[in-house]
């Protein structure tokens, strides 16, 4: 990981202005419109994430911290006792393996800063270590972050602790923290390459965006918002004037329903989760998956229950999340837009009749839904580029 403060040839504390005159001095001899090699052109992206880092109050201080944090050599304990505390545990059963990225209770003992923890109160502090990995692995994740800071706050530094902490932020989108706490866990865990990695990415998350989402359409794209919704209205008002007859009369569940109908759902929904996402009102699809106890991005777990019944997806989905105190934000967004959806192509039925209304309530959702969830991420795709 490159460090900043050299890579633009000022010293550690210094301010904007000396920053900038740095910066602007480096810019011009590395500028690909007055260097064209490729390394010119590596050199310039390199010096202006460093600029844009040290410039930012809130990425500066979480940056120092990290750079602090591995200039540091924490205390190893005496030989002696690392051999009694080893004689005492079966290290091999005692492993924590959440996401893949966690060491072992062995090397835990050996790395971590735990003052004057007793070796009681040290295997204590593992076993809790061991629970909260269950509570990450069944996504409880305001029990796991309690217990987390429950280590922490009793003195032991543990990183999976920092871990936890840090991908429970994650989900939540505040990045920044998520930096923090990953940065906290390669203090205590030096060379872990994922630990730096995840402190990286969240670096860069919050570097390419604010660290939370828009709050309202008009906040930062509000013409992208204004044609998904264009698209939705446009379905829903055929759905409700088209003089088409059923696609499947006798199939009993959606015997109602027509193919215009069935069309527009599904292009309502592409164009709904395209929208959100170009109007920063949904995040990046691959920040709100991946981290510690999920294997899937959480929108892809709720499709799957939804191919049953969306209605049934919600409400597990909501269950679980105060359960565990925490909500996917960009995920409980779309859904919101979903089910309004849904419903307002229900409504569009009613000159059909109730059956028809009710079935289109009922159904409709599981479509509407996987659809706009094609459409973020196919739109996030192209934001990329």
């Amino acid at each position: 990981m490159a460090d900043h403060y050299s890579n633009l040839g000022v010293r550690e504390g210094a301010g904007d202005d000396e920053i900038k005159t740095a910066y602007r001095k480096l810019a011009r001899e590395f500028h690909p419109d007055r260097n064209p090699s490729a390394e010119a052109a590596e050199r310039f992206l390199s010096i202006k994430d460093s600029y844009e880092t040290l410039m930012n109050p809130d990425r500066r201080d979480v940056y120092d911290r990290f750079r602090q944090s591995r200039e540091r050599v924490e205390p190893q304990p005496e030989p002696r006792v690392r051999e009694e505390v080893k004689a005492q545990v079966d290290w091999s059963q005692d492993r924590v393996k959440t996401a893949g990225y966690f060491r072992d209770g062995r090397n835990a003992w050996e790395r971590d800063a735990h003052g004057d923890l007793s070796k009681e109160e040290f295997l204590r502090l593992r076993r809790r270590v061991g629970e909260m990995q269950k509570l990450v692995g069944k996504g409880r994740w305001g029990e796991a972050s309690g217990v987390a800071n429950e280590i922490i706050a009793a003195g032991m530094n543990d990183p999976v602790a920092y871990a936890v902490l840090g991908d429970a932020a994650r989900l939540k989108g505040e990045y920044l923290e998520a930096a923090k706490q990953f940065g906290f866990a390669v203090q205590f865990d030096p060379g872990n390459e994922i630990y730096e990695s995840m402190h990286v990415a969240m670096m860069e998350a919050s570097r390419r965006k604010k660290p939370q989402v828009a709050r309202d359409p008009g906040e930062k794209n509000f013409a992208a918002f204004m044609v998904g919704m264009v698209v939705v209205t446009a379905g829903i008002c055929y759905t409700a004037v088209a003089k088409e007859s059923p696609l499947a009369p006798n199939f009993g569940q959606i015997s109602t329903w027509t193919l215009g109908q069935v069309g527009w759902i599904v292009i309502g929904g592409l164009a709904m989760g395209a929208s959100l996402s170009a109007s920063d009102l949904l995040d990046h699809f691959d920040l709100g998956g991946g981290a510690a106890g999920y294997r899937f991005h959480p929108g892809v777990v709720v499709a799957v229950v939804s191919m049953v019944n969306f209605w049934l997806a919600l409400g597990i989905y909501f269950l679980v999340g105060i359960a565990q105190r925490s909500f996917h934000q960009s995920l409980t967004r779309l859904i919101g837009f979903v089910a309004v959806g849904t419903v307002g192509f229900g409504l569009a039925r009613f000159g059909v009749g109730i059956e028809a209304v009710v079935q289109t309530v009922l159904w409709a959702g599981s479509g509407l839904y996987m659809s706009s969830l094609v459409g973020w991420v196919v739109a996030d795709s192209l934001r990329r580029l």
